[in-house]
């Protein structure tokens, strides 16, 4: 059987009933004497799982699906945690799109609080590939975690960047650890592991990925990160879902200012970075969906190498995990 604590094991068999999701494992966590409490005593008090235990056999069934994802999850060399465990993100913990549950295979960061999502377009110009490869260089050197989602382009920039310094790096994933997309860099994802870092997925093991997976993968990037460095993108760029979800966290935005080569070419994935550092206040309030415009204050434009330290001296905003402790099945 793959290694789980109980109370995570009890939490990944909840999560198998129909209707169940973070939320309800999240309140089902909380309960005083959750790690003891029968399935029905849980269920009176959340009521989603109250409603999907009701149907026939549907407990064992779910119990069944749980064995069969924990052996699935051994077979990939793979770990289940919860923010019941202490080696769970509680940056990650602390966000209300927390999934709860995370697959996970290799070893993440020491100290995951020092953590940074370094994120951008899957085609970034010449400067951005130099621009990718030098901060994470730079945060690699400061001892930081590079968290990104080893799609093509920046992505895999930073975890080829932090590697050949000997950096820590985790990939995000949007589909099941069974499997890497794209193909492409299933080398990659090997060298991740062999060199000490980690392939995370709040999916099982056996889901293959699907476009509305991407939008919580990268939403998970900036979960797991003390801020995000969005490299490169247009106003209509994957990388913006992890950017908004940063300044809606509570956490820092570091964004590159073009140069006047890409400026002057009028390239597309420089549209965000240009909206963001000159933009005026309601633009980049709209740009970001930020619910809060006071929240764009956390916007670090780097016009220059020297401006990468204002990352390191900005924080996120506290965060409080769970401290509920299982015992039980």
């Amino acid at each position: 059987m793959s290694d789980i604590s109980a109370s995570t094991g009890k939490l990944l068999a909840l999560s198998m009933l129909s209707g169940v999701g973070p939320v309800s494992l999240r309140k089902a966590s909380l309960i005083l004497g959750f790690e003891v409490k029968a399935v029905e005593a849980i269920g009176v008090e959340v009521a989603k799982i109250g409603s999907a235990i009701s149907q026939p056999g549907a407990w064992t069934k779910a119990l069944e699906l749980a064995e069969e994802q924990l052996d699935l999850t051994e077979r990939c060399g793979a770990r289940i945690l919860s923010p019941l465990d202490d080696e769970y993100s509680k940056l990650l913990a602390a966000t209300k799109d927390d999934p709860f549950l995370l697959w996970v295979r290799g070893e993440l960061a020491l100290s995951p609080e020092k953590s940074v999502a370094i994120i951008g377009t899957r085609e970034p110009t010449p400067h951005g590939e130099i621009i990718a490869k030098r901060i994470t260089q730079f945060f690699v050197e400061e001892k930081w975690s590079v968290v990104s989602g080893l799609a093509l382009g920046c992505d895999a920039i930073a975890h080829r960047s932090a590697l050949e310094v000997n950096g820590h790096t985790v990939a995000v994933l949007a589909h099941g650890l069974h499997t890497i997309a794209p193909t492409q860099h299933r080398r990659l994802a090997e060298e991740i592991l062999e060199k000490g870092g980690a392939l995370v997925s709040q999916y099982p093991v056996g889901r293959d990925a699907i476009p509305q997976q991407f939008v919580q993968r990268d939403k998970t990037q900036a979960g797991l990160a003390q801020g995000v460095v969005m490299v490169q993108s247009d106003h209509r760029g994957g990388s913006m879902h992890a950017s908004r979800a940063a300044i809606e966290y509570g956490r820092w935005l570091a964004v590159p200012m073009p140069t006047d080569t890409d400026r002057a070419a009028k390239a597309p994935k420089i549209e965000a970075n240009l909206t963001l550092a000159e933009g005026s206040d309601s633009e980049r309030v709209e740009l970001l969906h930020a619910k809060d415009p006071t929240a764009i204050r956390k916007i670090i434009v780097l016009r220059s190498r020297d401006d990468y330290a204002k990352c390191l001296q900005e924080k996120a905003d506290p965060v409080q995990a769970p401290t509920v402790q299982g015992s039980i099945f």
